[in-house]
C-alpha cells in the first residue's frame, strides 16, 4: 500500500471512531416526553411526563384502565381484561425503548387501549 492509502484508511477509521463514539449523545431523547394515549383508534389524551400520576381510562362497555405515568415513563398498572397481556408487558421509560420488544408501546388489545411514549418531533404527529 501506497502512503497515501494509508492517509485514507487512517482518517475514515478516525470519523468512523467519532461517529461511534458521539452516537449516544445524540440518541439521548428529549426531555420534553409525553405519553399519548389512544382509545378505539382515537386520541384520549396526552400527558407529559414531567409529574407522577395515575390516569384512569373506564369505557363505556365496562373496560377499566389504569395507567401509573412516571417522570421516567409509564406502565400499564391495572386493567380488567381476560388476559392481563397488557399488564404484563411491563414498564416503558426513555431508557429501555431500544430493548422491548413493543419499543414505546404498551397495547390492550381487548380494550382497544394503546399507550405510545413520544419524544421530541413526534409530538406534533396529527392521528388519523
Amino acid at each position: 500500500m501506497k502512503r497515501r492509502d494509508w492517509l485514507i484508511l487512517t482518517v475514515v477509521l478516525l470519523a468512523s471512531l467519532a461517529l461511534f463514539l458521539l452516537r449516544p449523545l445524540a440518541a439521548q431523547p428529549d426531555a420534553g416526553a409525553s405519553l399519548r394515549i389512544t382509545v378505539a383508534g382515537k386520541l384520549y389524551q396526552t400527558v407529559p411526563l414531567a409529574q407522577a400520576q395515575d390516569i384512569v381510562i373506564d369505557q363505556e362497555d365496562g373496560s377499566h384502565n389504569v395507567v401509573r405515568v412516571s417522570a421516567n415513563g409509564f406502565v400499564m398498572a391495572q386493567s380488567n381484561c381476560h388476559n392481563q397481556d397488557c399488564v404484563l408487558q411491563g414498564e416503558v421509560t426513555l431508557d429501555n425503548i431500544g430493548t422491548r420488544p413493543l419499543a414505546n408501546q404498551i397495547i390492550c388489545l381487548p380494550h382497544r387501549v394503546v399507550l405510545e411514549l413520544v419524544t421530541g418531533d413526534e409530538q406534533t404527529l396529527e392521528l388519523p
